[in-house]
């Protein structure tokens, strides 16, 4: 009876996945599988365990009440054996670093600067995870994150890395059109999901009358939304340092100076509990990171 209501890791999982992201989707996203997959390896758990996870009527996908409390014990049960992995590798969890981070800002400012976090802390075992928009630390198994908004996580401390600054940027061609018309009003916008009222508060700023226009295209990501720009698919405000190479290339073009947005990017960790002490490796990262962002001249 015991082995019949152990479930396989992949199962685990594939559940875990659904169960954080709230879709099978995303979680596909999240594990780098088809949703098939994913929608099979539940369906197997569910019938192991004689028990339904997740309400397949509901108008989105949500967890029953068992499913949520299953939930609850598998995110545990994976980062017991995570830790034991760690652990069997010479590793204390306390050398182990959990962080999220933005996709973009990810891979273009701050994994060029890792080699150098690397060599000053090689006992120290870096795991990161891209995750878009705020989320539940704990929950996640997260020990920190690199986040963009306006500073409101709740019952997270906060350390501000850098306040950020966008500009308008299109396909040479399309700034070229922009030149001999009536400037952005010509052009088709695109802009990021996540921001819905970017465009409305970057014309509020720059004194300009009306509404602003309805994007053609919405992106989750600031790559992709560089890309569909350079591709002369539209106008996109963009964080201006996360598109050096496109600017330096002449792949995009400014069609204003960059404004600051009223968002920035900060490093957001767990509060602590009272007496509890911050993790040291969470520590060494954030001031490593501070000590980076002020001698970037980028930015």
């Amino acid at each position: 009876m015991q082995r019949r209501l152990l479930p396989s890791t992949s199962a685990l999982l594939a559940f875990d996945a659904v169960a954080r992201t709230g879709s099978f989707t995303a979680a596909a996203r999240d594990l780098s599988l088809t949703q098939g997959a994913i929608s099979r390896q539940v369906a197997t758990l569910e019938g192991q365990l004689g028990a339904t996870l997740i309400d397949r009527d509901a108008p989105r996908t949500t967890l029953t009440e068992a499913g949520r409390a299953y939930a609850r014990r598998a995110r545990a049960a994976l980062e017991l054996l995570s830790q034991g992995a760690l652990e069997a590798l010479g590793q204390t969890p306390e050398k182990g670093l959990k962080l999220a981070i933005l996709p973009t800002f990810g891979t273009r400012w701050l994994m060029p600067r890792i080699p150098a976090f690397v060599r000053r802390h090689p006992e120290i075992t870096l795991q990161f995870a891209t995750r878009i928009g705020q989320f539940d630390l704990a929950a996640e198994g997260m020990d920190a994150a690199i986040h963009s908004g306006r500073g409101d996580w709740p019952g997270a401390r906060i350390t501000q890395l850098m306040l950020e600054r966008v500009m308008p940027v299109a396909a040479p061609s399309l700034a070229a059109q922009a030149a001999r018309g009536r400037g952005l009003a010509d052009l088709p916008v695109l802009a990021l999901a996540s921001r819905p009222q970017a465009w409305s508060d970057w014309r509020a700023r720059q004194g300009l009358a009306g509404s602003a226009q309805a994007p053609l295209m919405r992106f989750e990501q600031v790559a992709t939304l560089a890309q569909a720009a350079a591709a002369g698919m539209g106008v996109a405000l963009l964080p201006a340092f996360l598109i050096q190479p496109e600017l330096d290339s002449g792949a995009l073009v400014p069609l204003a100076e960059d404004q600051p947005s009223g968002f920035g990017y900060y490093f957001v960790e767990p509060e602590p509990a009272p007496g509890q002490t911050p993790k040291r490796a969470v520590t060494q990262f954030r001031d490593w990171l501070v000590t980076e962002v002020a001698r970037d001249t980028v930015v």
